[in-house]
Formats: structure tokens, sequence, C-alpha cells
């Protein structure tokens, strides 16, 4: 139940996962259930339960192309742990693990001793503990449900997705805390002794490199990156349209190792992470409740990054009916990146206080200010393996480029070969749109390097010569992230409300697939990034971002974090689980 929950929200678009993990000193493993679990027994004067897998669940099967024949930028890990099965009726690959739930009775009950499992003529034997529903307090938990369960099925997705359209870079954040005793369920757990805290082989970042270390991309690489920006190869030694946009970070001369342009605090973009580095993984430490202050972070710095450093809470954030009431980064009329206008992983919580009504509305207007929307919650009273689609249609609220139903495929024509192979901004659903490139609209110019003013070009053209009439100091050009794109809507519509006359509600953006179908690039003359060089002698797969090679990668956290409770209450019905795989393939932008 626990890796479907885990591969659906992901198939469904879900780009970070916050995790609440437990250090269950008794077993020496990190879990995802808050007791723990240690010294299990056989009784035979307990209750039993049944607990069935009989029954199918909801499965995110999100299928989405392949481009093949391309320059391979790094050789991926080899095996997955995970077996992998095929559907007779699709091709879309799935990955199934061990059910965690048991097809005949047994209960295994926490007590002051430890914990004991009754079983009856059909249970499981003692050694099958890892299919057994556990009950602690009143917290129902399997053995199998910890952190090596997670990173295998994170494993699995980011293999299975190598060469998906939609590759993208996905963030894991880890909130530590200790487990309680068996004897406490509910109780505030005590602090682990030096000899009971994790050793070399179980810290965290030993466990997340065992099968991602092909994926991750560690704090030691971008430190050494930021130390050398114009490098051979490095962010402004790469090609254009993997550089990022300096006016989000400070850029200094020769500060670190007199090496020349440095930087402190910027980010690569993530075409140049994915596409150059081939790294699509980021883990950072969240909340550290204070049991594991002695734990071990030294050993783990040179891959998981500090706490706060990849999220942090919107100041002054408030929300009723599902609109930002305060704390929006958008301020109309401002030109300037600063704190008060820009906060890269500032993210908004929605609770169990927000309407069930408002959910939607709030994750759009959020990500429309700026600020990535933090999930922590179930919806529709369901979780993730039960129904994917709430969350789904959560994720897809929060995309804020494509109108549903985009981009089109411009290889289906109108009949009279009109293929749609450029975007524009629509002004009514502050969406983007595909659109004849042969159509004539007025284009969307950028001033200067500051990425919140906009400008209207002073006259329509065709997509081809449309930059022709941008103003003095302005360039043709396209949103990178939400906020980028909240001003340019805002002064697309200023520019309506001005000219009354205008009936036209298309904006040129500079995005199209012109030359590759399904590869969108910016520039009325840009090229498909992983298209094989001429001198190929044959071509590899590589991870392919529809949208994401052009965004600012650390303003590309515009996604949505989700807290996914591996434990579940024990007052809440029984789920069954069936045994249908789920699929790892991305969702169409």
């Amino acid at each position: 139940m626990s890796s479907k929950c885990f591969s659906n929200l992901l198939s469904t678009g879900f780009r970070r996962l916050s995790l609440d993990v437990y250090w269950d000193s008794s077993r020496r493993v990190w879990s995802l259930c808050p007791v723990q679990l240690g010294n299990a027994s056989p009784s035979s004067d307990t209750t039993s339960v049944v607990e069935s897998s009989s029954a199918p669940t909801s499965s995110a099967s999100l299928a989405s192309g392949q481009l093949t024949d391309r320059e391979d930028v790094r050789v991926r890990q080899a095996s997955v742990s995970p077996s992998k099965t095929t559907s007779g009726t699709s091709n879309i690959t799935s990955v199934s693990l061990t059910s965690a739930a048991t097809s005949s009775t047994g209960t295994i009950i926490a007590s002051n001793s430890g914990t004991s499992v009754s079983t009856d003529a059909s249970a499981p034997s003692p050694s099958s503990l890892d299919n057994v529903l556990i009950e602690a307090g009143n917290f129902s938990c399997t053995t199998t449900t910890n952190l090596d369960l997670f990173t295998s099925v994170l494993s699995a997705y980011l293999q299975n997705t190598e060469t998906d359209l939609n590759a993208t870079t996905r963030y894991v954040i880890l909130n530590l805390h200790a487990a309680a005793p068996a004897s406490d369920p509910e109780g505030s757990p005590t602090e682990p002794s030096a000899d009971e805290m994790p050793r070399e082989s179980t810290l965290l970042s030993s466990i997340l490199t065992s099968n991602n270390s092909a994926f991750l991309f560690t704090p030691t690489e971008l430190a050494e990156e930021r130390g050398e920006l114009n490098g051979t190869g490095n962010w402004f030694g790469s090609r254009g349209s993997f550089q990022p946009d300096p006016a989000y970070f400070t850029v200094t001369g020769r500060p670190i190792g007199n090496r020349g342009l440095a930087t402190l605090d910027g980010w690569p973009s993530e075409g140049f992470l994915e596409l150059q580095r081939a790294k699509r993984l980021i883990v950072g430490f969240g909340e550290i409740q204070p049991q594991m202050a002695a734990y071990n972070f030294s050993g783990d710095a040179p891959f998981i990054f500090p706490p706060g450093y990849l999220q942090e809470n919107t100041p002054q954030l408030t929300t009723k009916d599902g609109e930002v009431t305060s704390g929006c980064f958008f301020q109309s009329g401002e030109e300037t990146v600063s704190s008060s206008t820009n906060s890269s992983w500032s993210v908004g919580v929605i609770g169990d206080a927000v309407q069930e009504s408002d959910v939607l509305s709030l994750v759009q207007n959020l990500t429309s200010c700026g600020i990535s929307p933090f999930l922590n919650r179930t919806l529709n009273n369901t979780d993730a393996a039960t129904d994917y689609r709430p969350y789904q249609a959560y994720a897809n609220a929060a995309k804020w480029a494509w109108a549903d139903g985009e981009p089109r495929n411009n290889s289906v024509s109108n009949g009279e070969g009109v293929e749609y192979s450029c975007a524009a901004l629509n002004a009514t659903i502050a969406r983007w749109q595909t659109a004849d490139c042969a159509e004539t609209h007025y284009a969307a110019c950028r001033i200067g390097d500051t990425p919140y003013r906009w400008a209207i070009s002073s006259q329509q053209g065709r997509y081809a010569n449309v930059d022709e009439g941008c103003p003095d100091n302005s360039t043709f050009a396209v949103p990178r992230t939400a906020l980028e794109n909240t001003y340019l809507i805002a002064a697309w519509r200023q520019h309506l409300s001005a000219h009354s006359d205008l009936r036209d509600d298309m904006l040129w953006l500079d995005f199209n697939d012109i030359g590759t179908n399904a590869c969108w690039v910016i520039g009325q003359n840009g090229t498909c990034p992983y298209l094989p060089s001429q001198s190929s002698v044959r071509g590899r797969e590589v991870i392919v971002p529809t949208v994401a090679a052009v965004l600012v990668f650390v303003l590309a956290a515009l996604t949505m974090f989700i807290k996914c409770a591996a434990n579940r209450q024990k007052s809440r019905s029984k789920k069954r689980r069936g045994d249908n795989g789920w699929d790892y393939e991305g969702v169409p932008s």
C-alpha cells in the first residue's frame, strides 16, 4: 500500500515529497512508523484480524512518449531492485514491490515486553512478519514500510522515466524523529543513546546512495560549480539555453580561489542539471526532532542539504476561501528581484483547516504568487494508493504554464496543412496555448535583464518576425517561472484594457517546437537540446524535460510538497490492495 502511494504520487506529478522518518533503535532501521517494532514473537492469546489483498485499487497509469536515438549524457545504474512487469494491453512499464498487506489472518500487538503476533491455522509464520499488519496503539504499520522501501520506489521511478518526455528533477525533504517505544506508542520518544544512534551503514546518505547515487545532485557538487561559473562546461560555459539567469543570484569576480566568476547563492538551471549533469534528485533535511539532535549530520553533509536550505515558510502568508490575502510575492509595478518579491523555496501549507472545495483554487493562487503549495492532508478522505485521481487534480492545478490539453500534438493539422507549433499566452485563462505560427499576434517582450518587467510589441506579426516589434532595450521572451508568468499576464491585460479596440487575447511567447515535434525550445531559431549530433554513429536515450530545460532551476521549485504518511490510524477503515502494479510514466504537460 505504501509503495503504491509513493509511486502514484510520483506518477501524477508531485515533484517533492516531505517524509517523516523515524529511527527505530530496536531494529536499527529508519522506519516510516512512529513506533518501535522490534522483538516480535508468536502468541496465541490475542485477537486476530483479516487483511485482504484480493480487491484491486486505483493505479496511476499515465503514459507519455519517448524519444530515442539521442546522445547519452551519462551511464545510469545497471540494475533496479524491484522487478519489472509489463502489461499485456499497453507498452507502459510497471514496477511491482512486495505487498505490505496479508491475505490471511494475523495481528501483532505491541506490549511492554516488545511485540507479539497472534495467528490461526492459516496465518503466516513468525518468519513472515514482513507481510503482517502491526497494531501499536492507534497506529497500524508493517516492518517493511521504511526508508529503504521509499528509496527503492524512487529509484525505480527515476530509472523508468529516464527517456520520458516529462522527466524532471525530484526533491525529497527528510524530517527526523525518534520512534516511540512499544510500551507507550503515543507518548514522547526518548533520545537514543550513543550506542543506539545510526552507524555508518545506517546513515541516511548511505541508504539514499545505495540505489540513487547516479541521480543525486549533492551539496559538494553545488559548491564546486558555484566556485567557477564560467569554467568549461559549467553554468556560464554551457550552451545558452542551459545557462541560469544571474538576475536571481549574486555573481562576484574571482573571490573563490581566483578562478573567475563565482556565486555564494546561485543554482544551475534545470536543463543544465538534467541534460548536462544527468542529475534528477536533490535531498535535504527538514525538521529535526530534539531527540535526534545528536545524529551524525556531518556524515551526511556531502550528500544531503542542511535544514532550511531547500524550503522555508512564507512569512505573513494568510489565505481565505481559496484566495491568498497576504504574503503574495506578486507586487504590481515591481521591477527587481529581492527577498520581498521572491523566495525560491517558499511554501504555503494546505492542511485540514482548508475546506476541500477551496483546495484546488488555493493551489492555483499560491502558485501564481510564487509560493509552492505544501499538501499536508488527505484529499477526498482517501490516500493516493486507493485513488490517485484527487492527487492528480491537485498536481494539475499547480501547473502554471500550459492550459488543459496543451500543448496539442502539432503533427495533427486541420486538414489544410496547419500545424500548431508556436506558444501564445491567452489573457482570458492566463495559460499558454499552441497556435498556428502563421497567425498574427502581439509579442511578449522582456525589458532589459529584469525578470518581472514586460512590454508588449508595437505591432502584430507572425511568429517568425514578431520580435521586430519589441521596443528598444527589450527582447522577445517567454516566462520561466510562475511568478514571471503572473507579471506578464498583468502587463498583457493592462495593455488590452488600455486598447479596448483590440479583439485578440493571444500573445506570442518565444517558445516553439518548429524544429522537432514535441521538443519545445526558446528562440525562433532554437534547436532541440537532445537531438544527436551529425557526427553521432549511433544515438542513445537521455532524459527529456519538455518545459523544464528552459526554467531557472531554483525558481522551478514552484511545485508541490506532500507528506505521505506511511502509517495509518487504527480508527480508519482497512484498505485493500490488489495485485495489479503501478506505472512510472510522467504526466504530459
